[in-house]
């Protein structure tokens, strides 16, 4: 076979298994939020996504890689969702721009919300062994990082503080997503978005 052609093969394969690792973990998402890790299994993951255990199995070890794989994507995404927010926001207000940007990030992707209080409980995955834990914290300190670095550049905290006030706006933000996942703002009449302003008008009162 020409070089060209052996080329276009190897291509080829590494789509197509690319392709099924996302099918898989879309559909071990939905497995692991309705029963969590202990209670999922290689076959339930393999029913979800209309594929055999052995497709699962060339692709993964066990469903602890699976479940690794998630994690590693979804800090990798998120992180990145929010540092490109923090730098298009304008001046003074990328700390804004970063916190929409995580709120945004979770409230069009529901699933990897519900997988956040089950997967990154207390930033202890379990599971997942020690080594993989640590890359994991590493990761998500990443995007806690990105926070405080736009609250320093904004001009609302200081190096010795602006860790502590990026946890304190993350943590507003999983509230108000909480609230409206389960209906609460609904319940109450309340907007979301006058919820967020709210929030950011505490956050930027101590410049």
């Amino acid at each position: 076979m020409p070089e060209k052609g052996k080329t276009e093969v190897v291509r080829r394969k590494a789509a197509l298994s690319a392709f099924r690792r996302e099918l898989i973990r879309d559909a071990a998402k939905r497995v692991f939020v309705e029963v969590g890790l202990p209670g999922a299994s290689v076959r339930e993951i393999a029913k979800a996504a209309g594929c055999t255990t052995g497709a699962i199995y060339a692709q993964y070890t066990n469903k602890e890689e699976v479940y690794a794989d998630i994690l590693r994507e979804s800090l990798s995404d998120m992180a990145e969702a929010v540092e490109g927010g923090a730098k298009a926001g304008p001046p003074g207000r990328q700390a804004e721009a970063a916190l929409r940007a995580w709120y945004v990030y979770f409230r069009d992707r529901p699933a990897e919300f519900d997988l956040g209080f089950y997967l990154y409980g207390g930033a202890q995955p379990a599971g997942v062994g020690k080594e993989l834990n640590r890359e994991l914290n590493v990761r998500l300190k990443r995007v806690y990082a990105a926070v405080a670095e736009a609250m320093e550049a904004d001009g609302i905290a200081g190096p010795e503080v602006k860790h502590e006030l990026a946890v304190a706006g993350a943590s507003w933000i999983f509230g108000i997503l909480l609230m409206l996942k389960t209906g609460r703002l609904k319940i109450l009449s309340v907007n979301v978005e006058n919820i967020l302003e709210e929030c950011f008008q505490a956050i930027y009162r101590k410049k």
